[in-house]
């Protein structure tokens, strides 16, 4: 078979850009596994930098599957393969949501990274033979709708992520914006058809060990994902095991619950000084307010939560003088 002959919906290049993808969702994962179990300080994985690494990633994923939607159907959309790539995803997605509520009930996976794949492969089909620039005009309409239309839907925000408060779970990857990029993956594969991609591209194959590992984790991505973090979790409880020791006998549950707490601030106000100055005064207060058992049990009434909130609040002003009344 000739290069011009030979069928390009898997090519090795896109397979190792997957795999390089999996390599650095692997570093992601870990460190946020070494922080659940104290063995990094457990705010470095909700630093900025590092969310914002994570999010590189992600957009990587939704742009590769944009593009390789573009690969697959270039000789028109082959339906059962398709229907059964689609379902296995869908039944991945599923799994992810049982085990994480089993495991995590408070915090459970139930849009991720492959929820939004489910949702940004329906979206490809839709746009399979749309001109190329109309896809980039949808895609960049979903990547920036969350500014635009932040607010107006937060009744359905949990799955459609144009709302404003952020739900409490271990991994969100909503429709808006997330799904954009797969149709931008998909615009840039029709405005650049695979038989205008430079040659080296088309014909490079793995040549060492490293590269053969990207590559074939790039074809198998789906197993590789339902089974990393498993293992990564594994590594890193044994590393707890001997890294956390000495430091498990100073880990107060206050001290615990001061440093989640920065952490959780810092995602949405990077300064550390107010961060710890909004949380030392929700500590103080609740403890005042003969709440703070009660808190950190995680069990408090209504009319508790209520009262809870209203000091948190109050915190929150307290330690920023510019949204002081």
């Amino acid at each position: 078979m000739t290069e011009a002959t030979r069928p390009f919906s898997r090519l090795s290049i896109v397979d190792a850009a997957r795999g390089t993808a999996l390599a650095a969702m692997f570093v992601y994962h870990f460190v946020w596994d070494l922080g659940f179990f104290r063995v990094v300080p457990p705010e470095m994985p909700a630093s900025f930098g590092f969310k914002f690494f994570g999010h590189i990633i992600a957009g990587s994923f939704l742009g590769l599957v944009g593009i390789s939607h573009a690969l697959a159907t270039r000789n028109g959309i082959k339906w059962k393969p398709w229907a059964f790539r689609l379902s296995m995803i869908v039944a991945a997605a599923a799994l992810i949501t049982l085990v994480t509520y089993y495991l995590f009930p408070e915090s459970y996976i139930f849009f991720g990274i492959l929820h939004c794949i489910v949702v940004g492969s329906l979206l490809a089909l839709l746009f399979t033979r749309v001109p190329w620039p109309i896809t980039a005009l949808a895609g960049l309409a979903i990547v920036l709708g969350p500014i635009w239309a932040r607010e107006t839907f937060d009744p359905v925000n949990w799955w459609l992520g144009l709302g404003f408060t952020e739900p409490r779970t271990n991994d969100w990857r909503p429709v808006f914006p997330w799904s954009g990029f797969t149709l931008l993956g998909l615009a840039l594969a029709q405005a650049i058809p695979v038989e205008r991609w430079p040659a080296g591209f088309l014909s490079w194959r793995e040549h060492n060990r490293p590269t053969r590992w990207l590559v074939q984790g790039g074809r198998h991505s789906l197993l590789v994902y339902l089974v990393h973090q498993p293992v990564l979790l594994a590594l890193a409880f044994l590393l707890s095991l001997f890294f956390v020791q000495r430091q498990l006998p100073q880990t107060t549950p206050t001290a615990a619950f001061q440093n989640a707490c920065e952490a959780r601030c810092l995602d949405v106000q990077p300064n550390r000084q107010y961060c710890a100055a909004a949380c030392s005064c929700v500590v103080k207060e609740a403890q005042t307010a003969g709440l703070w058992d009660k808190v950190l049990r995680n069990n408090l009434e209504p009319g508790e939560r209520v009262t809870y909130d209203a000091l948190t609040q109050q915190c929150v002003r307290r330690a920023d003088p510019a949204i002081s009344p």
